[in-house]
This record gives C-alpha cells, sequence and structure tokens, in this order.
C-alpha cells in the first residue's frame, strides 16, 4: 500500500498541531499554577500587614495610657515638695525634645513647592526631583540655627528619625512619606528671627535640587507641631552610672 505526498503531508500537519497544543496546554497549566502561587502570596502579604498595622495601633494605645498613667504619678509625687516638682519640670522639658508630647511656639514655616515649568531652570540638576539629601540638608540648618522642634508634613523629627529616599517618595522614620512632586510644609519652633536669618541666607536653599522649587518662609508667632507617632527605642543603650 503506498502512501501519498498528500497523505503524508497531512499526517505531518497533525502532529504538529498536536505537539502544538500539548505545549499550549501546559504553559497554560504552569501559568494558572503560578498565578494561585502569586494571589496566595500577595494574599499572605496583604493578611501580615494588617495584622502588623493592628499590632502597631494596640502598641500605640498601651503606649498613651502608660504615659498618661506616668505623668499623672509625676504630678501627685511633685505635689509633696520642691525638689518633686524640680524633677517634673525636668522630664517635661525632657519629653518635649524628645518629640513625645504636642508642642507650640514661635518659629518659621518653610513651604517647598515644584515650579510650574521644572525643566525650564537653569540649574546643572534642572531635571532632578527633591531627594533625602535636601530634606536633611534642610532639618540640619534648622538644628542648627537653634530649632527646638521640627515637622516634616506633620511628621514630628526625633532624635532616632531617619530621612530616606523609598521607592517614589521620602521617609520620614516608620511613620510616614513625603512625595517630591507634592507640596512639602516644614515648621520649625524656635527663635523665628534667628530662624529666619539661617534659613534665608545666601545659598541655604540654593542646594542640590532645591533651586528648581518655590521655597517661602513665613514667621509666625504660634506653630503647633504635635507629638511623634513613632516609638522611641532603648533595646542596646544603658545609663551609664557613675
Amino acid at each position: 500500500m503506498k502512501i501519498s505526498r498528500s497523505q503524508l503531508f497531512i499526517a505531518i500537519v497533525c502532529g504538529l498541531l498536536g505537539f502544538l497544543l500539548a505545549y499550549q496546554f501546559k504553559v497554560l497549566s504552569n501559568k494558572n499554577i503560578e498565578s494561585k502561587i502569586s494571589n496566595y502570596d500577595k494574599n499572605d502579604i496583604i493578611s501580615e500587614v494588617e495584622s502588623l498595622k493592628k499590632e502597631k495601633e494596640e502598641l500605640a494605645s498601651t503606649n498613651s495610657k502608660l504615659s498618661d498613667q506616668l505623668k499623672q504619678m509625676e504630678e501627685t509625687a511633685a505635689k509633696n515638695g520642691d525638689m518633686g516638682q524640680d524633677i517634673k519640670n525636668q522630664l517635661d522639658e525632657a519629653r518635649m525634645h524628645l518629640g513625645i508630647v504636642d508642642v507650640k511656639g514661635q518659629g518659621i514655616v518653610l513651604t517647598i513647592t515644584p515650579k510650574t515649568s521644572i525643566f525650564g531652570s537653569t540649574t546643572n540638576d534642572s531635571s532632578r526631583d527633591l531627594g533625602e539629601d535636601e530634606l536633611v540638608h534642610i532639618v540640619n540648618l534648622l538644628w542648627y540655627s537653634g530649632a527646638e522642634a521640627i515637622s516634616i508634613n506633620d511628621i514630628r523629627i526625633t532624635p532616632q528619625t531617619g530621612i530616606k529616599t523609598a521607592g517614589n517618595g521620602i521617609a520620614i522614620g516608620s511613620t510616614g512619606k513625603v512625595y517630591p512632586r507634592d507640596k512639602i510644609i516644614i515648621k520649625a519652633i524656635g527663635d523665628k528671627g534667628r530662624l529666619n536669618v539661617g534659613i534665608s541666607f545666601p545659598g541655604s536653599l540654593e542646594y542640590l535640587a532645591l533651586p528648581n522649587y518655590n521655597n517661602e518662609v513665613k514667621s509666625e508667632d504660634d506653630i503647633f507641631i504635635g507629638k511623634s507617632k513613632q516609638s522611641l527605642k532603648s533595646d542596646f543603650i544603658k545609663s551609664v552610672k557613675e
């Protein structure tokens, strides 16, 4: 029995079609498995993040209650004599500097906004957005000019607050982010005259990408800066007893 060329060609085509169908089925099966694994991972991560958020809120609530109880104990102890009152005053002052209580006073407010045509700048870094370097520079400049409390977009700066570029934003400690294409408001409490001179000194706001932004400085007599939402850690530092 002879096999014609057309029959041989049909057999080859059928074989190829069978191979392609089997390969496609295998690929689809693998994609479905990967999709299930990916969805599982995402759901697992989301669940873990929500659990951590809830745990953080509970710890913040407990910390707030303990702080209130401690203040009541201090006030009771302070009534017993002048020495107790002096100690309480020192503790209150330490709390303000650590950023764990709300504070208010005179100072300045610096508002930073992107220029309408950021690429029209004549600086060498005309295409560069604001980053961690510029914010660290401003915070250091304010501390050096006598600031006693600082916040960035209402996020309190404490001795343990780090500023670091994270993705498309800039992380301010572990409590929030600011974004270089949005308005950034920096508040500083201290001698408003001295702070104004420090921040307005020629070259102070010409650092790296700052010339690509509009910088408005206002002196105010009553600035409010809220307490930090970040818990201070003391896992490794120990007091040195003389």
